[in-house]
């Protein structure tokens, strides 16, 4: 997640989603560069009285103001961590009469052009931004009001996050001691700012000292661009990298307007050509000391794979990690740098970068690897291990696993920072690709979980490629050898398919899933459910740590009990399922057998023998011991302290049906029937789904107590289909007809059966009828919330 999605404009975070990214300078520590002659950026001081004086810094002359958090606040939920890249701003100092001010310029919007007035014409035409002005005094100007001000966007993102309104408190915030920094490339400063509010979330609560009273570090990172741009390299959106992209309106008709540049670090051969040489330069990534073994050997290894790649691709020894010195400054622009970062709850690692607006060029990579994320992994192979007979070879398989999951997510992280977008298809061609979301590889063997093929190790012929199509020398001309690196990564079963064609329930492709494994997502589902079984039914105390309270059983629980939560989203990707790639050449619906199976597999994971605890398990899930304190870890209920078991298959049922009856998915699978009659329909699985579950037979005790909740879940997400917008009016006409017809077989039903099921039976029939007309009205006024799975 690993990474910040980033949208068209550079500068703008949009959320969780997609991508754009940044680089670093020079890879060298500030106080251990050498000499050189060359003045710093900026000639700043910090006087007596804290305020930061500034002699005239060089005019019109564009460059990057980078905002990022030496110190973070240790909240997931929030999003503001321990050494976050926050704005990137392409900016230039004006001075007009006795006045200096800062503007923003737009970098949306372009005419690259030899034609001055018409580079103007394109200036003139979007709007620019004026960051602060100031006086001249002297030929200095006092810059305090430009750094003691939230260009970090904290207070927007407390309120985003729902954490309370805050407002940045001037008395309370200064320019630190021994703060500002210049170098020849870049000038650096750091401020404390306090930003105070009155009602305070749950979330500052948890994490600040004082959470009306929130002091953040905040760096001002003013980087000069390169002297000479590098090259570009145009996007190939079967490349897998991220596009880099702009609009230029000096373009002729018979070219597009939006410019995609690949985003890369500059890497340049002593010997230039396709031969291998050594480089000018390497790229040279640090890994934070504050990291502990065995964690900082398992980051070195996994970040140091992507040495194989450049070497690969014609550059000899072109791509180094080491670890960061002692004496250097984590938050220095002029590192490429893996951070580890502390939280409270775990959360997401990602690859960020800095970039140079007119190439493309990477300036700073910038990891951070959430420290939690391991722990969970450990805890998950643990409860998988719960029935090895050898403990301490139990906790051993669980440790090392855990690790190489680090390595791979290195790995990938790192792979962000050097351009490089998810291939969420990278494990259906049966490549294991590291830009991909894995999941364990667990297999069964002498009656145990077997662990030690859980990840692989060192990357695969999909990560070589990219490197090779972003970084090797071309033979020919660029569009030509683009295309052939295109044709033989095809020849080799290479396919790409990236986020927005993966994430989110609604996508489509067949092969774009995340933390799935397998060429076929429903064998891989029942694969795994034979596996979730045996994972059950040995789930025991003994997986818990020394020390910990038997209650720590319930975190061992979730994971195991929804360990087909991926794998069932990636089978019902197949309903409505088409398949396409980038070049734009066709896509074909999937076969209807093919469509038919998952239907069929997905139905089984809602029948109680799948939703239901073996007896062993029951009692083995205690309330929580006194000093404990529930975490969104586990599961909820509502029945107080004690774990419910009917909640349990309500979360259990909910995670199959949610991908399951998908609005777009059900317009899919409509719209395919139209086109080949032979393929399933909408009104196929409204009435599959009520056959097997609304009207099946009763069964006794606790199966048939889940069989009620499961109906319930099923009734809400119909009557949340039927009045979603974006499901076609033909779509709802059926899901109307579907429902109206369960609700006169479910009032026939309520007739026959006995007291206790007879009720359900009527009160389902009744919500029916009210909540096709009341889009309040549920079933199950709360649902209980589904506890987190990514990141894993």
């Amino acid at each position: 997640m690993d990474w910040n999605l980033r949208g068209r404009h550079w500068l703008s975070v949009i959320g969780l989603g997609l991508l754009l990214l940044s680089g670093s300078l020079s890879a060298t520590d500030s106080d251990t560069l050498p000499a050189t002659e060359a003045p710093p950026l900026f000639d700043w001081q910090q006087q007596s009285d804290g305020r930061l004086q500034l002699a005239i810094p060089p005019l019109a002359s564009p460059m990057l103001l980078v905002t990022s958090l030496p110190y973070g606040v240790g909240s997931n939920e929030i999003g503001l961590d321990r050494g976050q890249l926050g704005s990137r701003r392409l900016v230039q100092f004006e001075r007009h009469g006795e006045q200096l001010l800062l503007r923003q310029l737009n970098t949306q919007y372009r005419g690259q052009s030899d034609h001055a007035a018409e580079v103007d014409a394109v200036t003139r035409a979007f709007a620019q931004s004026v960051l602060w002005i100031g006086p001249i005094q002297d030929e200095r100007v006092d810059l305090t009001s430009l750094v003691l001000a939230d260009w970090h966007g904290i207070g927007a993102r407390l309120k985003q996050r729902g954490q309370g309104t805050y407002t940045l408190s001037g008395p309370q915030s200064l320019l630190l001691t021994d703060a500002v920094r210049a170098f020849p490339n870049n000038a650096d400063v750091d401020v404390q700012l306090t930003f105070v509010g009155a009602e305070p979330g749950a979330q500052l609560h948890r994490v600040a000292a004082d959470p009306h009273n929130l002091s953040v570090r905040v760096r001002y990172s003013f980087i000069a661009l390169p002297e000479q741009p590098m090259a570009p390299r145009r996007f190939h959106p079967q490349s897998g990298f991220f596009p880099y992209q702009f609009v230029d309106y000096s373009k002729p008709l018979s070219q597009p307007m939006q410019v995609q540049y690949l985003p890369r670090h500059r890497l340049e051969k002593v010997t230039p050509g396709a031969a291998r040489s050594a480089v000018v330069e390497p790229i040279v990534y640090y890994l934070d000391p504050g990291t502990p073994e065995p964690v900082r050997s398992a980051l070195l290894d996994g970040a140091r794979w992507w040495t194989e790649a450049f070497e690969a691709a014609g550059f000899i020894d072109a791509f180094r990690v080491e670890l960061l010195p002692e004496d250097a400054d984590p938050q220095d622009m002029r590192y490429n740098l893996i951070q580890w970062v502390h939280r409270a709850t775990r959360g997401w690692s990602y690859g960020d970068s800095v970039i140079d607006p007119r190439s493309g060029e990477i300036l700073k990579g910038h990891v951070t690897l959430g420290s939690l994320r391991v722990r969970q992994d450990h805890k998950i192979f643990r409860a998988l291990t719960a029935g090895w007979q050898d403990r301490d070879a139990a906790l051993a398989a669980a440790e090392q696993a855990a690790l190489a999951r680090l390595r791979q997510l290195s790995a990938h992280e790192v792979g962000h920072t050097l351009g490089l977008a998810h291939n969420f298809a990278a494990s259906a061609s049966g490549d294991k690709s590291v830009m991909d979301y894995p999941h364990p590889d667990l297999r069964l063997t002498q009656d145990q979980v077997d662990l030690r093929q859980a990840y692989q190790t060192g990357l695969s012929p999909w990560d070589r490629f990219a490197v090779a199509f972003g970084y090797g020398d071309y033979p020919g001309p660029e569009a030509s050898s683009q295309q052939a690196l295109i044709a033989q990564a095809k020849q080799q079963g290479l396919s790409f398919i990236s986020d927005p064609d993966a994430r989110g329930v609604a996508s489509a492709h067949p092969d774009a899933h995340l933390w799935d494994n397998g060429t076929d997502p429903v064998a891989q589902l029942q694969s795994l459910m034979a596996l979730r079984r045996h994972a059950l039914a040995t789930l025991s105390t003994e997986a818990l740590l020394p020390g910990e309270a038997n209650s720590a059983f319930a975190e061992l629980l979730v994971p195991v009990y929804l360990l087909h939560r991926y794998q069932a989203e990636a089978t019902s990707k197949l309903l409505g399922g088409v398949e396409y790639d980038y070049s734009g050449t066709g896509r074909s619906w999937l076969a209807p057998e093919w469509q038919r199976a998952a239907m069929s597999a997905l139905l089984t994971l809602l029948e109680p023998e799948a939703l239901a605890l073996p007896e062993r398990v029951r009692q083995q899930w205690v309330p929580l011991s006194y000093g404990s304190r529930p975490t969104r870890e586990q599961f909820q209920g509502r029945q107080g302290v004690v774990p419910d078991l009917l909640g349990l298959a309500e979360i259990g049922s909910r995670v199959v049906l949610t991908p399951l009856l998908n609005g777009a998915r059900l317009n899919r699978m409509l719209e395919q029937q139209w086109l080949e009659p032979e393929l399933p329909g909408p009104s196929e699985l409204l009435a599959e789904l009520s056959q097997r579950l609304l009207l099946a037979s009763v069964e006794d005790g606790l199966d048939g107590a889940i069989q009620s909740r499961v109906r319930s879940v099923l009734i809400d997400a119909q009557l949340a289909l039927y009045h979603d917008a974006g499901v076609a009016p033909e779509v709802r006409s059926l899901i109307l007809a579907q429902l109206r017809s369960d609700a006169e077989q479910l009032d026939r039903r309520a007739r026959r059966a006995e007291s206790r099921i007879g009720a359900h039976y009527k009160m389902l029939a009744q919500v029916i009828r009210d909540g096709l007309d009341d889009p309040s009205v549920r079933m199950i006024a709360e649902p209980l919330p589904v506890p987190p799975g990514s990141p894993i």
